[in-house]
Order: structure tokens, then sequence, then C-alpha cells
């Protein structure tokens, strides 16, 4: 999904609507709840993820090490994960 070679640091926290935080290891994330594009164009690791409610489900609020937001991603109804085409953009 993304060209340039990127190291991560191996975990992400997610930090799910009621505020408790899980923490990931990207082994079990797929690559677009991992990195995002940054404001540069080069691909940025996420360190963190807010799961924010909205009215059609959540929405993923992906940070990078640098604490800048990075990606904003919809997911419909119950589901925790929104698929890939569901990307809103990236930042």
């Amino acid at each position: 999904m993304f060209a340039e070679p990127t190291n991560h640091p191996g975990r992400v926290t997610v930090v799910a609507p009621d505020g408790t935080e899980t923490i990931k290891s990207v082994d079990v994330l797929p690559d677009w709840m991992k990195f995002a594009r940054g404001r540069d164009g080069l691909t940025v690791p996420v360190v963190l993820i807010a799961q924010v409610r909205s009215g059609a489900g959540f929405t993923f609020h992906s940070y990078g090490s640098d604490g800048r937001l990075v990606a904003v991603t919809a997911s419909l109804g119950n589901s925790p994960v929104a698929p890939p085409d569901r990307v809103s953009g990236w930042f």
C-alpha cells in the first residue's frame, strides 16, 4: 500500500470512545491502520488511534509519533475497523 520503506515502533495505542486504552502489536493491524501519509507526502507510522463516536459509527483519528493528526478514517455501523475504501483522506 505504501511505496516507501518505513520502520514502525511496533505498537499502536488505541483509545476507545469510553477512554479505555489498548496497546496493539502492528503484527495484527492492516497497513492502512499502521501507516499514513504525512504533510510532506512521506509515509509516517501511526502510534495512536482515537476511536471517536459519530452518528454513523466511528471515526478513527490517527496520530504520528510527533503528535500530529495524520489521518481520519470513517467506520460505518458497529464495525470497529473500516475498510480501506472508507479512508477520508491523508493530511
